[in-house]
């Protein structure tokens, strides 16, 4: 079986670090899941003004308002496949800040028609975003996406999203940077860090539902 993630790159997904490649051929016929533990240098962005508003959207492990430098994070990746019988990866972050921790969750799926990985965010997946991916030439891999719409209906323009990540030999821990923006309102979040990971194995029954955590 190939991942989600191998349909949307083809040949080029043999162009990506041998460890990237591990990590991003996870389908659900392997058994296993992936966890990252590491640190986030810094997560910044969204005037303080308007960080508040944000709250709504930690409620759907969404968006959230807390920003800070050396925030411990966790990661969670599992493979599963729906009722239909499509494949989806899901997305679990956890950051750790010292008073709260907030989630920032998605599925992504293969869409055969758009031949894209659709990006369904929060726990609900309300929020969906058609994600383009690019192989680098050290084999880190760049996805992004240019806009959002809500359930596939109301787009939200403007907002544009950048996710790039690669394997640090030197360190044996993947590299990440995440960027949000919008024309007007400018970084709405970044974030960037080092994660460490393990592949371990697993049953059907540790998935939680849709992927996701409560």
């Amino acid at each position: 079986m190939e991942s989600i993630y191998q349909q949307a790159l083809g040949q080029e997904f043999y162009r990506l670090h041998p460890e990237m490649q591990k990590k991003y051929g996870l389908t659900s016929e392997q058994n296993i899941m992936v966890l990252g533990q590491g640190r986030m240098t810094e997560i910044r962005g969204t005037n303080p003004l308007l960080r508040p508003f944000l709250h709504l959207g930690a409620m759907d492990h969404f968006v959230f308002g807390e920003r800070g430098k050396d925030v411990p994070f966790t990661l969670e990746n599992y493979a599963y496949q729906t009722e239909e019988g499509e494949e989806v990866v899901s997305w679990v972050r956890r950051f750790f800040f010292p008073y709260s921790i907030r989630g920032f969750d998605a599925a992504m799926r293969y869409d055969q028609n758009k031949h894209k990985i659709v990006d369904e965010l929060g726990k609900s997946g309300s929020f969906h975003m058609d994600i383009d991916l690019h192989v680098t030439p050290e084999g880190g891999l760049y996805m992004e996406s240019k806009q959002m719409n809500f359930k596939g209906k109301c787009h939200i323009p403007g907002l544009k999203s950048s996710v790039y990540e690669h394997y640090d030999e030197e360190e044996e821990a993947f590299r990440v940077h995440v960027h949000v923006e919008h024309p007007i309102l400018g970084t709405m979040m970044m974030y960037e860090g080092l994660v460490h990971t393990e592949f371990l194995p697993m049953t059907f029954n540790n998935i939680p539902e849709r992927g996701i955590l409560e």
